[in-house]
């Protein structure tokens, strides 16, 4: 057999071991790494499968790197998704940067691979470290009583006594149990010999019955606090990727938190692994203090980077799994989209709730309503309904009260409480300090630019051109003084988040970034072929800026991009319903029927032959009957979205920008300008009221019906912004 030198595809599921499709070399032998693209392996060792055609004799094969064997044993059959001749290695001792792994079978090298591997602490492709960087241990207590350690979820807590450089800890291995009954807990289990007799049953998807005890890995990737957990089998003496845990179900569930700050922090939490639902139906849980939107800065590649580096340790402990699924709601139902979007093949398919598309365009009516609009609207003394129709809410309070006292994290002094007082950036009293601005925190994607002798992260927001209140003008909702007033006194607010009567004029350059980068999710990219099921709790009237318009925004760009979003599938409830492991269970069949799809059709095709047939949009009522029918968001319609029996229920409301006139995709940053014209306006303007037109849109205003500036680009996915030189990007200097 001759030798070759297996690829990787970067596309979306390639990284699933179930559903992956790579090249053969002309023997039909191939060595790739799993579930780890070769380019972006981590601490030292990874996990490698030689496969070869039916009736190749691969019980003798030989994998080594530097001359060292590596541990080979057969391939568990049914973590290959389907008929497939393969082994498995564990290659250890890689050395940091290229290694070449060999394959031999009778003493004949016939493939080899080289794997670049990047250390355990990080960073791959997500950029320099943020400096500085709090470590667990230096979280000391606070007046306000914020903890100052991590509990593991057996009882204890990290104290951070044992943490290294990289704030590091030594990776440990703890066993809990599910009590029975009433009051159900976790207790921690000192030995696998003797199961107490409160332990629960945990009967597994496919009928397994067993002990609820679980296994509980905690230990440091990436900087983060990272935890897995499975279920397992006490009889069990053995566990690794050749021997799994027999309750297992081969499948990986990878949960996300929410929030949206700008990191500088380990974090105390993760997106929760001690999840009894999940694990008790045999999936695994994983996830880590980054995978927290408030904790990882708001920053999608360092999350998505985390994600696959903590993926790859729990591959290497229990074996690849067959597909994973990410979950979670808010901030990280925007780290699911960002992920599968710009790092497709991360997660085979996501469960998003609450969903906000991604940060960059949540922070348009976010700060367009928190920064901007609120106080001005609560000085001027305007009824709550005259300021309710700004942004379209269900109610004032939505902008007023739910966004807080902080009510985005584009301004640098937004500090999380964990940051102390002392770190913090102040314009004047410490110019030197941590900048706590999500733009600060993501400076390896969009450069810095200098302000008041320092570089400071570049945002790309503007509202130059953008008319506050335009459809509820026309719709007669406000006064035409009304809307001019408000319009001349809206202003912006500077990088520094100070107010300003001029409006904010963005480089186009830094927009131009967001959509090439895919800070701002699209149809496109991996987000065509991921499998979505979205549930959404009806928040709009209790004044919550999860708002259900958001879900229809995400659905509206899948349609724009693709022509449908028939990979996305919308559901919609009022609170105190969950539909979660209905959905888990639907999303994991509709994963298994993907792989078994080895036709040569389009990916996207096979998505949506794939999805189960009783998958389909729908809405229940007050008492959880489901009603069939599509969800809709009627444009023409945003202060009376009541059509149909679902939003005769569930009403959707309207965001700040749409009201201003933006399409329902809201992901325009920079407005394309045409000159005012009288026929836009349902109200007839004096020309004293014109001229006050004129001189606040001297350039002119928003052509809703344009593209945005900067965004005709295609997005790009797998992106590195250092150190990986695989598809680097540089952003455009200042």
């Amino acid at each position: 057999m001759r030798a070759s030198r297996a690829l990787w595809l970067i596309a979306p599921s390639v990284i699933s071991v179930a559903s992956c499709e790579r090249p053969m070399d002309d023997g039909g032998v191939m060595l790739t790494t799993v579930p780890t693209p070769p380019a972006y392996v981590s601490g030292g060792q990874t996990l490698v499968l030689l496969e070869a055609p039916a009736g190749v004799d691969l019980s003798a094969a030989e994998v080594s790197v530097g001359g060292e064997p590596a541990r080979v044993a057969p391939a568990p059959a049914d973590r290959l998704g389907r008929e497939r001749n393969g082994v498995l290695a564990l290659v250890e001792g890689l050395a940091t940067g290229d290694n070449e792994v060999i394959a031999s079978l009778e003493g004949e090298r016939v493939a080899s691979l080289t794997v670049t591997n990047w250390p355990i602490e990080g960073p791959i492709f997500s950029g320099e470290h943020l400096e500085p960087y709090l470590c667990l241990a230096d979280l000391a207590p606070s007046a306000n009583g914020r903890p100052s350690v991590f509990p593991i979820g057996n009882g204890e807590m990290l104290d951070g006594q044992d943490f290294g450089p990289h704030c590091s800890m030594q990776t440990r291995v703890d066993h809990v149990y599910r009590t029975d009954g009433e009051g159900a807990a976790w207790k921690p289990l000192s030995s696998l010999a003797a199961v107490p007799t409160d332990a629960a049953q945990a009967t597994t998807s496919d009928g397994r019955a067993v002990p609820f005890v679980v296994r509980l890995e905690t230990g440091t990737i990436n900087r983060a606090i990272y935890q897995t957990a499975v279920l397992v089998d006490p009889a069990q003496t053995q566990i690794d990727p050749w021997n799994p845990p027999a309750p297992w179900n081969g499948r990986l569930v990878y949960t996300y938190g929410g929030g949206c700050e700008a990191g500088f922090f380990q974090g105390t939490s993760t997106g929760g692994v001690l999840r009894a639902d999940l694990l008790g139906a045999g999936y695994a849980v994983a996830s880590s203090t980054l995978n927290v939107n408030a904790q990882g800065g708001c920053n999608d590649p360092l999350s998505a980077e985390t994600t696959l580096m903590v993926k790859e340790r729990f591959a290497e402990t229990y074996g690849p799994p067959l597909h994973t699924i990410g979950n979670g709601g808010s901030g990280g139902a925007m780290q699911q989209l960002l992920i599968a979007g710009a790092y497709p093949g991360i997660l085979d398919g996501i469960l998003p709730t609450l969903t906000f598309p991604d940060a960059v365009s949540y922070m348009i009516d976010s700060s367009d309503c928190g920064l901007l609009l609120r106080p001005l609207l609560n000085a001027r003394g305007y009824d709550a309904e005259t300021k309710r129709v700004f942004g379209g809410w269900a109610i004032w309070e939505t902008c007023d009260e739910s966004l807080g006292p902080r009510p985005n994290r584009i301004g640098p002094e937004d500090c999380p409480s964990v940051i102390p007082e002392s770190e913090r950036y102040r314009a004047t009293e410490n110019p030197t300090g941590i900048r706590c601005s999500i733009y600060d925190a993501m400076r390896s994607i969009f450069g810095t630019q200098r302000h008041a002798g320092m570089d400071v992260g570049r945002n790309p927001h503007d509202n130059v051109g953008v008319q506050y209140g335009l459809l509820a003008l026309n719709d007669g909702r406000i006064s035409k003084e009304i809307f001019l007033e408000v319009n001349e006194g809206v202003g912006a607010r500077n990088i520094d988040s100070a107010p300003i009567r001029e409006r904010l004029e963005a480089d186009p350059d830094v927009v131009r970034i967001a959509y090439e980068t895919g800070r701002i999710t699209t149809g496109k990219g991996g987000l065509a072929v991921t499998p979505i099921i979205e549930e959404r709790s009806y928040l709009d009237p209790t004044g919550n800026f999860h708002t259900s318009y958001y879900s229809f925004v995400m659905r509206e760009r899948l349609r724009r991009d693709n022509g449908h979003a028939d990979n996305y599938v919308l559901q919609r409830h009022g609170q105190g319903l969950s539909l979660g492991m209905d959905n888990l269970l639907m999303m994991d069949r509709w994963l298994s029927s993907l792989a078994l799809d080895t036709s040569a059709d389009p990916l996207a095709a096979k998505v949506v032959r794939a999805k189960p047939a009783e998958l389909v949009e729908s809405c229940y009522d007050a008492d959880a009957h489901q009603i069939i029918e599509p969800q809709t968001f009627d444009r023409e319609g945003v202060f009376d979205n009541t059509e149909g029996a679902c939003n005769a229920l569930y009403p959707p409301h309207a965001g700040t920008r749409m009201i201003a006139g933006a399409p329902l995709e809201s992901d325009i940053l920079k407005c394309q300008l045409k000159p005012l014209d009288r026929a836009d306006y349902a109200v007839t303007f004096t020309d004293g009221e014109w001229a006050r037109l004129e001189r606040l849109f001297p350039d002119g205003v928003c052509d809703w019906s344009k593209p945005g500036v900067g965004q005709d680009v295609t997005p790009r996915t797998w992106l590195s912004y250092g150190p990986s030189p695989v598809n680097r990007y540089t952003p455009p200097a200042q």
